[in-house]
Parts: structure tokens; sequence; C-alpha cells
């Protein structure tokens, strides 16, 4: 049988919570996990003092197994705890919390997800379905005919746009904790990424342009996401710049503290985004002008894949914007 030391040794590595209260309710012992959310000085405490939610407190005082979830603020925030009370006759009672806030935040984000897909696979399908009834009648001219096949054309690439962006975001989310083991070299993937896009750039007059800064070396990454990344801030320039105008991407070395970032910039001229929306471009589905996006082909996918794809790789994004101007994706990808 595991000794006295052993057992509370034991208790210590658990992830979760774990307190030990006496069997007039007071706390004989508390693991570290559990001091975190109620602080250091429980012991001794009556139990009642550190959870004061009724339903808890009932339970005890009628020595009934409990398991529910509250909310509880702590010196180190607010969390969603799911607490597990047993107790039985005279015995010590045993408290197991279990801190569910970043299972909660994952579901809240999971629903707001499904909404958002809802809505923008609904509004094309809604189109498509409208003028398919509207088809369905004789008196529909040639012309009209033609007209509304084109639309719901449009309206079907969309669709296939927004899932296809779905699915690839999907793929990067479940590659997250895979080791990035490639020797990549950043250089041939966004000239990868130009080659790809510079046929549609010149078809608004436009070019992209790509400068080299000194010796460049070589990341741990994967290429083909590194290539969706440069392909993403590409294709968002390109929209979003002035007809006619050059996009110009840059790449070189650059220091913050003692480490070393090799730092590539993408910057094009146009319209330009108010300062509010900087913080918010990376989430999904969010456009500054929906129906612009829209117009030009957009899912509001593209920037969520740029992010999530960074944080894969240890690096960051910045954006800066002036209106009538200058706007800049700045990625800093660390130097081993």
């Amino acid at each position: 049988m595991l000794g006295e030391k052993q057992f509370i040794s034991l208790l210590e590595k658990l992830d979760e919570g774990v307190i030990i209260t006496s069997s007039e309710y007071d706390i004989m012992y508390a693991n570290e996990i559990a001091t975190t959310y109620f602080g250091e000085k429980i012991v001794g405490k009556p139990i009642y003092n550190l959870i004061r939610n009724s339903e808890v407190i009932d339970a005890i005082n009628e020595l009934q197994e409990i398991n529910i979830s509250f909310p509880y603020a702590s010196s180190i925030g607010k969390h969603n705890l799911q607490l597990h009370y047993y107790q039985k006759h005279e015995n010590p009672g045993i408290i197991v919390i279990n801190d569910r806030t970043e299972e909660e935040k994952f579901q809240n984000i999971r629903r707001d997800l499904i909404a958002n897909v809802s809505h923008e696979l609904r509004s094309p399908l809604t189109s498509i379905t409208g003028f398919i009834e509207t088809l369905q009648n004789e008196d529909v001219s040639k012309d009209q005919r033609s007209h509304f096949l084109t639309i719901m054309q449009e309206e079907s690439n969309r669709m296939n746009r927004i899932i296809s962006d779905l699915l690839s975001l999907s793929k990067i989310e479940i590659d997250m904790y895979k080791e990035l083991v490639d020797e990549v070299n950043i250089i041939d993937q966004i000239n990868t990424a130009k080659n790809a896009l510079e046929h549609r750039a010149s078809e608004s007059g436009k070019m992209i342009n790509v400068t080299i800064k000194g010796d460049i070396p070589r990341i741990k990454g994967d290429a083909d996401q590194i290539v969706e990344v440069f392909h993403n801030l590409f294709d968002n320039a390109i929209k979003y710049s002035n007809d006619g105008s050059t996009i110009v991407a840059t790449i070189d070395l650059h220091s913050v503290d003692t480490q070393e970032y090799i730092r590539a910039t993408i910057a094009n001229d146009g319209a330009g985004i108010n300062e509010e929306h900087l913080p918010r471009l990376t989430e999904r589905f969010y456009r500054v002008d929906k129906a612009r996006s829209r117009d030009i082909g957009g899912t509001g996918l593209g920037l969520a894949i740029v992010k999530h794809i960074l944080i894969r790789h240890n690096a960051n994004m910045e954006i800066t914007s002036k209106i009538n101007g200058k706007t800049k994706f700045i990625i800093s990808f660390p130097r081993r």
C-alpha cells in the first residue's frame, strides 16, 4: 500500500486540483493545483469559506455526491471550474477540481464558427435557390436566363472558395502540434507564391516585386504552409491595391534584444484600413467592407489561415495601414 508521503506525492503530480476535508468540513490538505485557484493559506479553513456555491454547500451538509460546474474568480483570473465532491459518513471528504476555462473558450469558438459558416453558406444557397425557382418560370427570356445562370455560377464558386478555405484551415489546426523538421528556404516560398499570382496581378496592371536584403538563412518549417502565407498576402494585396501599382515584398534580417528574425514585409498602396479594424483582421470571416470583399472573391478566411500558420511556426505578424496610403503586413520568423 502507498504510504502517506507517496500518496501526497501522487496527488501533487495530478493535473486536477484536489482538496481533502475533515469530517468537520475543515480543509486538511490541498495540492498545488488547488492552491493556484484558492490561495496557499487555505489549509485549516472551513470549506464553506472557500466555495460559496449553494449547491455545493447543500451537498456537503447532506453528505451527497455532487458534480457541478461554476464560475470562480481567483487572484490569477476568472475560471470555469468543474467540481466533484464525495464524502461518506464520518470519513474525510474529497473534492476534485478541473479547470474547464479553455474547454469553454474552445466550445464558444466552435459555436461561433458554426454560426458564421452557416451564415456565409446560407446567403449564396438562398440566392441560387431563388434563381432556380425563377428559371422554372417559362416566361423568362433567353437573356435573363443567361444572366441568372451567370450569377448562380458566381455564387457556386463563392461557396466552393469558402469550403476550400475552411478545409485548409482545418488541416492547419490538425497539423498545429506536429514537429517542424524540414529546412525551408523562405526565398523559394515567396517566389513560388509570386509566380503563381503574377498573371492575375498583371490583369489590372499591377506588378509584384520581391527584394532580398542580405544572406537569408533557412528555417525549420512547412514549405507548403509558408507558400500559403505569402500566397494569401499577395492575393490580399492584389485585391485591395490601386490599379497599376506595384506590390513590394522585402525579406531581410532584424534583431529584437538578443533574438534574430527573418522579416518579410508585403506592402501595397490602396484605400487603406482604419486603425480600429487592424486588430480584428485575422478573425475568421471578419471583413472591413463585406460587400466589396464578396465582389472581389474574398472569403474572410485568408488572414485567419495566415495567423494559424504563423502560430505553428512561432512567428508573428504586425499590420500597419494609412488611409489612402500604404498597407504593410510584416512577418517575423525567429531564426534558429
